[in-house]
């Protein structure tokens, strides 16, 4: 072997090395709360394993328990408007759209002390139309999820088993995926610490929204696709 294979050999395994030291960046949203029950608890996991995560709050829900809204801000994490009552917004008039969007961010700045960092419609359904009242009414834009991959733990449907919530959330990350769950839950609560022990051998680093929309792009990152959103109607995070 002469000196430029072992210099390519030894250049190789580097980029081997580093690629395996560098962090997948994920985001863990959770969506649908705050719940009395389940967002405490849901709180305390995140603390112990020293994890930042995402809440996309409902404006009915953030009126209901203002303590738990501050207290997600007061840990750290990031607050979302996801609409009042969760409705297809893309269904409503104008005005209806208006409302749901406003009180929420209201809700939240209220409770909090802090607008929300982003909206986040309800199943991920948006349009023009939708982003654009969003626009005008909070100051708010949609997260730009199409350019990253959705996993759905699939939690919010009943029945459905932590042990299968968990294996959802932890298959198939990559950098820049966003991992979402439902805060409300006792199967979520169940299945968290295993998703954060499986995601923390994966190497992930946890961001916010805001830190992931702003992390510079990594040659070969995969890019969101309609068969990565499985459970997800409409989904504008996956549109082309």
């Amino acid at each position: 072997m002469n000196r430029s294979q072992v210099r390519s050999g030894f250049n190789s395994a580097a980029a081997v090395m580093a690629a395996v030291s560098v962090p997948l960046r994920v985001a863990l949203v959770f969506e649908d709360g705050p719940d009395p029950v389940v967002t405490p608890r849901l709180l305390a996991v995140l603390a112990t394993a020293g994890v930042r995560a995402n809440f996309s709050y409902l404006g009915r829900q953030v009126e209901a328990h203002p303590a738990l809204a501050r207290a997600a801000v007061a840990a750290g994490h990031e607050i979302n408007n996801h609409s009042y009552s969760h409705p297809h917004l893309v269904e409503l008039e104008d005005a209806a759209v208006v409302r749901e969007l406003g009180r929420t961010s209201l809700a939240i700045q209220w409770a909090t002390g802090r607008r929300p960092a982003w909206f986040w419609a309800p199943y991920l359904e948006t349009d023009e139309r939708v982003e654009r009242l969003a626009g005008l009414t909070t100051k708010l834009i949609h997260f730009p999820c199409r350019r990253h991959r959705c996993i759905a733990a699939g939690d919010w449907t009943f029945g459905t088993a932590a042990t299968r919530s968990q294996s959802n959330a932890v298959t198939g990350v990559t950098d820049g995926s966003i991992i979402l769950l439902d805060e409300r839950r006792a199967e979520t609560l169940a299945a968290l610490p295993g998703i954060l022990a499986a995601l923390r051998r994966q190497n992930v680093a946890f961001l916010t929204l805001t830190e992931l929309a702003a992390a510079p792009n990594r040659v070969g990152r995969r890019r969101c696709r309609p068969d990565l959103c499985p459970t997800l109607t409409a989904v504008s995070c996956c549109a082309p």
